[in-house]
């Protein structure tokens, strides 16, 4: 009896043992679930309450939750610093990819199952072959005759260098903007080949390989376009064309080169004993430092972009030549009709208006040269749209400065072309320059330009400018399609959110952060290598002949 005594004794015993530890666990259990349950109605009182204060309801949330696809840095495992690390050492390619879907998760997520290669991208920096001038070379060149130039026709200024900044210099002092000069006007528009050359080749990150059995794309870092200036201005031969340089050194194939012209990139590719180029078409280089990736409106929060928008001082800025080489058909009729559009006194007296907001028009009437960057650039921070009507070639860099700038681009718009045959006008691919040349030919990384298997990779343009029917409406349209957005606050703040979140794929990292955050040279990595991969014609081995004698007679069959 005792013996039993006691084992009932030890099983209550253990029983109170059991009851105790699940009481705990209970506890427990309930203090995390108090505690989540406080953690998700923070999080909503805060959302809800940044909602309210904006005004905008779910565009604020919307803005946020599209800031990974732009996200900020590189661990040293090369993790994205919002995220655990993933295979490579390419985060930035595979953010790049999602940026280039505009949100489109599920196509961003099929195209990089589709591409598992993208994780070990890397590309190759050729040396050029002696006598071949580099970046450094061809820079000197032109400020050399920039020097010489200015001092001529400006003999009291001052310094040259201290007016202008160098030709190739990776970021432009902020304090030194190039003036309106023979030098400072060629750099603004033309130094791009230059400055991408000297980029790539001092990058020495996780995307470059010195071997070139590792690479995807060979870069020929030789700027093409401002060695062809610099021989126009010495009067010198244009005999090194950056197509002929590895021709020249028993470089026969040329697949995957990657080669920089005056206002473009092209892929070079071999087709079994023909070379035929592939344009790639990229934005325009900015050097100034207000532009860089980190001091974009894409790297502000959405309550400090909030401030920027409504600190903006002009409904419209418009600096431009009336008169061009091309079609400029639209720049005379807007700068005619202005005092009309905006009332008397737009021009001369500078009080033009739209929705009671200030107009500024800056006709530039003689020379087509920037009278202060400094200026322009700042005013087109402080206005809400900027006019950008077809210049000599399309996308032209005031376009690009626009969006950089967080001023909504106004653009005429050719979505129907006319029939040379029957007079009629017929539907065509949008163009902003003129029908034949659609966005997916003459923007960069503009949707379509991808190929028919990836219909929803790139830009969608129609998110970040004001569109203008070029064919039923023309300029005079202008007014009252922008009124009409100025008086919808929540559409107008949806197209500038759409400006901020996708700007950083228009503007080189050039400093520290080369190549780590995402914007145009992780994009033109990035449409590179699609390129080569997706587009470039695969060279095929020429088609053996066969001898008469070897060749057999077909067999004979009962089909009949």
């Amino acid at each position: 009896m005792a013996k039993e005594d006691n084992d009932n004794d030890e099983a209550n015993e253990a029983r109170r043992s059991r009851g105790w530890t699940i009481r705990a666990c209970l506890a427990s259990a309930t203090f995390l679930l108090v505690c989540l349950q406080g953690t998700l109605l923070s999080t909503v009182h805060r959302r809800v309450a940044r909602s309210s204060t904006t005004g905008f309801d779910g565009l604020y949330d919307d803005y946020a939750n599209g800031i990974p696809y732009l996200d900020d840095g590189d661990n040293d495992d090369g993790a994205s610093g919002r995220g655990p690390a993933r295979r490579g050492n390419n985060n930035v390619l595979r953010e790049t990819v999602e940026a280039l879907f505009m949100g489109n998760e599920s196509a961003a997520a099929a195209y990089l199952i589709d591409n598992p290669t993208l994780d070990y991208f890397k590309f190759y920096a050729r040396d050029l072959p002696p006598g071949v001038r580099s970046a450094d070379d061809v820079s000197e060149c032109l400020e050399e005759w920039g020097y010489n130039s200015e001092r001529y026709a400006y003999p009291t200024r001052g310094g040259f260098m201290e007016n202008c900044c160098d030709w190739s210099k990776i970021v432009c002092n902020p304090t030194n903007h190039t003036r309106a000069t023979p030098y400072s006007t060629a750099r603004l528009n033309s130094n791009m080949d230059a400055v991408i050359a000297r980029l790539l080749t001092n990058y020495r990150g996780a995307l470059r390989t010195f071997k070139e059995t590792e690479a995807t794309v060979k870069v020929v870092p030789f700027p093409d376009g401002s060695n062809v200036r610099c021989n126009l201005l010495k009067r010198r031969g244009d005999s090194d064309r950056s197509h002929q340089i590895l021709l020249d050194t028993n470089q026969t194939k040329l697949t995957d080169h990657l080669f920089l012209f005056l206002e473009e990139a092209k892929l070079l590719v071999h087709k079994w004993g023909d070379a035929r180029p592939g344009k790639l078409v990229i934005p325009y280089v900015n050097t100034n430092a207000e532009y860089q990736p980190q001091r974009l409106i894409s790297s502000m929060s959405p309550r400090e972009l909030d401030d920027f928008f409504a600190k903006k001082s002009y409904a419209l800025a418009a600096v431009f030549s009336a008169k061009i080489s091309g079609a400029g058909g639209y720049r005379e009729a807007f700068a005619e009709r202005a005092d009309s559009f905006f009332g008397n006194g737009t021009l001369d007296g500078k009080n033009g208006t739209l929705g009671g907001m200030p107009v500024e028009i800056n006709i530039i009437q003689e020379k087509r040269e920037m009278v202060w960057e400094a200026h322009t650039m700042q005013l087109y921070r402080d206005s809400v749209f900027c006019p950008s009507f077809r210049g000599d070639l399309p996308a032209q860099k005031r376009f690009f400065d626009a969006i950089l700038s967080g001023c909504i681009p106004v653009v005429m718009a050719h979505r129907r072309a006319k029939n040379r045959r029957t007079g009629e006008y017929e539907p065509c691919e949008t163009s902003y320059f003129s029908p034949g040349a659609p966005l997916s030919m003459v923007y960069p990384w503009a949707r379509g330009s991808f190929g028919e298997r990836h219909p929803d990779m790139g830009v969608d343009y129609s998110q970040l400018v004001v569109e203008i029917d070029a064919v039923d409406c023309g300029v005079d349209c202008i007014p009252k399609t922008l009124e009409k957005l100025m008086e919808d606050p929540v559409a107008l703040r949806q197209k500038q959110y759409s400006l901020a979140r996708y700007a950083r794929l228009f503007s080189y990292g050039m400093g520290d952060d080369a190549l780590r955050p995402v914007d145009a040279m992780s994009a033109l990595l990035v449409r590179a290598r699609h390129f080569v991969v997706h587009e470039a014609p695969r060279p095929t081995p020429p088609r053996r002949e066969v001898s008469q004698s070897r060749r057999r007679e077909p067999a004979e069959t009962d089909d009949r």
